[in-house]
């Protein structure tokens, strides 16, 4: 039997047993929830794509929204639109559809002959600014120098929105390093945390800027639109800017403005002030011949609605060669032009001369048969009947239409009591 003292160590000199450490989680390769839950700095990729989309949808629709329109149902609400979008060329800062001025009157229904016919928008409104100027239109072109309305405040608030986000990015990349800092001490702070609240508190930041970044994009563009809207709709005389426009067409909307409220002094300053500017401007050379037939009027105390006689020659210092001039001017250039037409037969019939009259009345007649909606002609026609040709059937028939036609208050009392006169004669 072996001895057992051969086997035997003595307990002081035995090797001692390390206790067996547990391999930790970090030398596993492996995280805690709470590390995993946390968000890899910069965010998600989809989560950004996403918010970016829906930044862009609602952008993207905001101006949709701010741009279109319902298409008119009806001609009648297609002519609405039309005379809402129109500036009164005569009036402060008012549309042909709420001015109650004879100009905006005949505009009216020149924009209803004009969609009965099926004209489109573009050409009625392209007919309407070569007859009274690009001022009267209400909403800035959509080509050519026009556009920069429309784009520059969305540009400008779009370039403001896209430094802001850069801006971001550097205070983000700054603050990195004081987030590497505290990272540790995030870590402790986090321990007790649900995941979703780390989130909350880590990443929250981001969809705050970037709904901040989306929300000024969305109102610049909006705003753009609605400028762009409204600079058409500035009162008459003003510029975008603020300023005073002197132009041409500025200066006759305040010598027209002036000859309505019967200040002819003032009106032909005006108009001596536009002439040096456009001596050839189509509404200025018309309303220097309406200064000299008002001059010839009030001199002579005709009135073409009223029972005064025809006198044989005008009115000392009435000089209506100056106003023939003018309107033959417009004439040469749009021989169709019924204004013209009309105050050309008009001052025609007032001179002693019957070759003359004749004129006057063949264009007269050319007036009526172009545009038959106006009532001026109807009018000066009627008095060339009555009082020139006698033909008093003749005048209450030219009478009656031009009260058709509506005219202002007081020129239709006149043509009431004058076409019941006649009307007393034949009987």
């Amino acid at each position: 039997m072996p001895s057992l003292h051969c086997c035997w160590v003595p307990l002081a000199t035995a090797p001692r047993l390390r206790p067996v450490r547990e391999p930790a989680m970090s030398d596993l390769g492996a995280t805690s929830p709470a590390q995993s839950a946390a968000p890899t700095r910069g965010g998600s990729p989809r989560r950004r794509i996403g918010w970016l989309a829906v930044a862009a949808v609602a952008i993207i629709a905001a101006v949709l929204a701010a741009t279109s329109s319902r298409p008119p149902a009806t001609e009648a609400e297609r002519a609405y639109e039309l005379k809402e979008a129109t500036l009164c060329p005569v009036c402060d800062g008012q549309s042909v559809l709420e001015s109650n001025a004879p100009a905006a009157a005949a505009m009216r229904r020149q924009i209803d002959r004009w969609v009965d016919a099926g004209r489109s928008d573009a050409e009625i409104r392209a007919d309407l600014a070569a007859a009274y100027g690009d001022d009267v239109n209400a909403l800035p072109p959509g080509e050519g120098v026009g556009t920069l309305v429309w784009a520059l405040p969305v540009a400008a608030f779009a370039a403001a929105a896209a430094g802001l986000w850069a801006a971001t990015r550097r205070w983000k990349a700054r603050a990195g390093a004081a987030d590497e800092a505290t990272d540790d001490a995030g870590a402790d702070a986090d321990a007790g945390l649900d995941p979703a609240d780390i989130r909350v508190r880590r990443g929250g930041w981001r969809s705050a800027t970037v709904v901040t970044v989306s929300g000024l994009v969305l109102v610049g563009a909006v705003a753009g639109v609605l400028v762009a809207r409204s600079a058409g709709l500035r009162l008459s005389g003003e510029t975008l800017t603020g300023d005073i426009d002197r132009s041409a067409r500025s200066l006759l909307v305040d010598a027209q403005r002036q000859f309505a409220a019967n200040q002819l002094d003032e009106s032909r300053a005006t108009l001596g002030e536009i002439f040096r500017l456009d001596p050839d401007l189509r509404g200025a050379l018309v309303l220097s011949a309406r200064l000299h037939l008002r001059h010839c009027e009030s001199a002579s105390s005709q009135d073409p609605s009223g029972s005064g006689e025809a006198t044989d020659a005008p009115a000392a210092g009435c000089d209506l060669q100056s106003a023939l001039v003018d309107l033959d001017r417009v004439l040469a250039d749009d021989p169709s032009d019924t204004e013209a037409l009309a105050l050309r037969g008009w001052l025609l019939v007032r001179i002693p001369d019957r070759e003359l009259i004749v004129a006057g009345i063949a264009s007269l007649d050319a007036a009526v048969a172009l545009d038959p909606s106006e009532f001026d002609p109807w009018v000066f026609r009627g008095y060339t009947a009555r009082f020139i040709e006698r033909d008093l059937e003749a005048a209450v028939g030219y009478y009656g239409a031009a009260l058709q036609r509506n005219p202002p208050p007081a020129m239709a009392a006149a043509l009431e009591t004058a076409i019941t006169e006649m009307q007393a004669e034949l009987e």
